[in-house]
């Protein structure tokens, strides 16, 4: 394909996309609340036959459409851009806040654009830009292909120009996601999303500062961030979708929390006459295993789905029908040939015991090891005693096992595989919530999860066995945010182990840009632990200057006083004043964290 200059190139890719660019228009229009659609035909305009580079027509203040000529560089390069140079609005926003929207929209979907575009790249910029953007910056995610100068004009292959055209028709997808995102940008989610960075790359994190900073609340968002395409500014709404969805569980240490609290535990239950003593999963290797099921289905096709839910389903039936048969047999179903018998069926296994047994409660038979035998098509008791991922009592008792899997054979002989497609298992993320992580004993809680934060994926063994499996496993997909009050000098210590798995993240006091916030107090207070308030006020990354009133022991990110203490609420604020914030700053004082010589400026405020 031959071509003179940008300008011939554009008109050329404008009628190679034909009814494309109608298309792109008529989306824009919806997506950008436009009142017309531009003019038909044409999605690149090149209104300034000096530049080197042209987008689509209207698209300055808004993601783009970019195709550029780098004639010095014998370069077509195109994609999507994100541009802070200069934005001709009407409003009051600088060009860096009309754009972060979009660029947040792309960050929170880089890995699913990523899917759609998968030879796409930074060719001006890159992702850092993005997440810290500046005025006069140009970010362009796309391709480039090369051009041949010749005599009479520029050259690209006819495929490479083909390549161009369908790549801008399958980026449109992409520019509809960031687009979409962007109509529900908040900005509490932008700021997150640097925090998430960190969470998705390492796993586990603990948000830290002093007290009154919102360490909850951002975890909390944090967690709806990663689990919902939109976030609610509500926290009502929030805490309705948090607690209604089964990918996020939140817990709240304290000094007597314990391992047989949090991993795994011995508990004892009732059997009849008789006090049965189980190993069971805890909130952590239950919520682990949820996320796992979900990790490993996510990794299955179709097939092998369809089979398994076929299974499953049909299992629930015969434990019903082996329901009856225990009924119908007065308590007692006979496994064919022997004195035993199945005498209970629970929610995931069934009780066997004889008569003579000492046992009275008899034993588990997991449903979890005869529909692992069905799938493997075992049809001898020496086949199952060769088997690995089922239980020890199943290799043990292999005869009695048989003798059930044999019925369930005979029930499976009557069902027909249903002629149904299923669609293919999405892998989700699950968020767990430690609150106050710092106030139990780490080491003795998380036991041997401290080794399986860092192997995600990887077996590790457990204290306790559960169905004589004493193994456990922390999958990738699951997502750990602790939080941690700094001031506290009474909380356990974390040692270098846990630190090294979990990334620390400070969550300091902020000004906050509300009517109802007493900033004038939020001043007053903030110097008894720093120097420079006003030039941190103008920029949250600068090194704080402890205040001459601050013990040289402490630093002023682990006690400074959060912004939440000075939110006016409906009630009289200086009753919170009064109880609240002075009785904690009179604290300070007593443990040495202040010097004496902010007594008098306690008193004065």
């Amino acid at each position: 394909m031959k071509f003179k200059d940008l300008a011939d190139l554009v008109n050329q890719v404008n009628a190679t996309l034909g009814e494309f660019c109608d298309e792109f228009g008529s989306k824009r229009k919806e997506l950008a609340g436009l009142g017309k659609v531009p003019k038909r035909g044409i999605l690149f305009k090149l209104t300034d036959q000096s530049r080197d580079w042209a987008i689509n027509e209207g698209g300055g203040t808004e993601l783009q459409y970019h195709i550029a000529f780098e004639v010095n560089d014998l370069e077509i390069r195109y994609g999507l851009g994100f541009n802070t140079q200069y934005v001709p609005f009407a409003n009051e926003k600088s060009s860096v806040d009309y754009m972060r929207p979009y660029m947040f929209g792309f960050l929170k979907n880089e890995k699913k654009i990523g899917g759609i575009l998968p030879d796409y790249t930074f060719v001006y910029g890159d992702i850092q830009q993005l997440k810290a953007p500046q005025k006069n910056q140009y970010t362009l995610f796309g391709k480039s292909i090369s051009v041949k100068n010749e005599r009479n004009g520029f050259f690209i292959d006819d495929d490479d120009f083909q390549i161009i055209i369908s790549d801008l028709k399958k980026q449109f997808e992409a520019y509809q996601i960031i687009f979409s995102d962007k109509n529900h940008f908040s900005e509490v989610a932008m700021n997150n999303q640097s925090i998430i960075d960190v969470l998705t790359h390492k796993g586990q994190i603990i948000l830290q500062g002093p007290p009154g900073t919102g360490k909850t609340y951002t975890a909390k968002d944090i967690a709806e961030q990663m689990l919902f395409s939109e976030v609610s500014e509500d926290k009502t709404i929030q805490k309705d979708r948090l607690e209604n969805t089964e990918q996020f569980k939140f817990v709240q240490f304290h000094p007597a929390f314990s391992y047989e609290d949090f991993v795994r535990g011995i508990v004892a239950e009732s059997k009849g006459i008789s006090i049965e003593y189980k190993t069971k999963n805890k909130l952590m290797v239950d919520f682990a295993n949820r996320a796992l099921r979900n990790y490993e289905n996510s990794r299955k096709d179709k097939a092998q789905l369809k089979e398994e839910n076929w299974i499953q389903e049909n299992f629930l039936d015969f434990s019903d029908f082996v329901t009856d048969e225990i009924e119908k047999s007065n308590g007692k179903l006979l496994l064919k040939g022997t004195t035993t018998y199945l005498r209970e069926v629970e929610n995931d296994c069934f009780r066997y015991t004889g008569d003579n047994w000492s046992n009275i409660a008899g034993n588990r038979m997991r449903f979890e090891d005869i529909i692992k035998m069905y799938r493997a098509n075992v049809k001898t008791r020496q086949e199952i005693k060769k088997m690995t991922g089922i239980s020890g009592l199943a290799i043990q008792h292999a005869s009695y096992y048989m003798r059930v899997l044999d019925m369930f054979y005979s029930f499976m002989d009557t069902k027909k595989k249903p002629d149904i497609d299923i669609p293919e298992i999405e892998e989700k993320k699950y968020v767990l919530i430690i609150d106050e992580i710092n106030r139990a004993n780490l080491p003795a809680v998380l036991g041997e999860l401290i080794y399986a934060l860092e192997y995600r994926g990887e077996k590790v063994e457990s204290m306790y066995p559960v169905d004589d499996d004493n193994t456990l496993i922390i999958p990738p997909n699951l997502y750990i945010i602790g939080t941690m009050n700094t001031s506290d000098r009474s909380v356990g210590h974390i040692d270098y182990a846990i630190r090294r798995r979990f990334a620390f993240i400070d969550v300091l006091p902020k000004i906050l840009d509300i009517e109802n916030f007493e900033l004038e107090l939020f001043q007053q207070v903030s110097a008894l632990f720093i120097q420079n308030f006003d030039a941190y006020a103008l920029d949250t990354t600068v090194e704080l200057i402890p205040s001459e009133h601050l013990s040289e022991e402490f630093r002023p990110e682990d006690v400074w006083l959060g912004h939440s203490y000075f939110i006016k609420g409906e009630g009289d604020f200086s009753i919170r004043k009064s109880y609240e914030i002075i009785p904690i700053l009179k604290e300070y004082l007593k443990d040495g964290i202040l010097k004496q010589s902010a007594e008098t400026l306690i008193r004065a405020l």
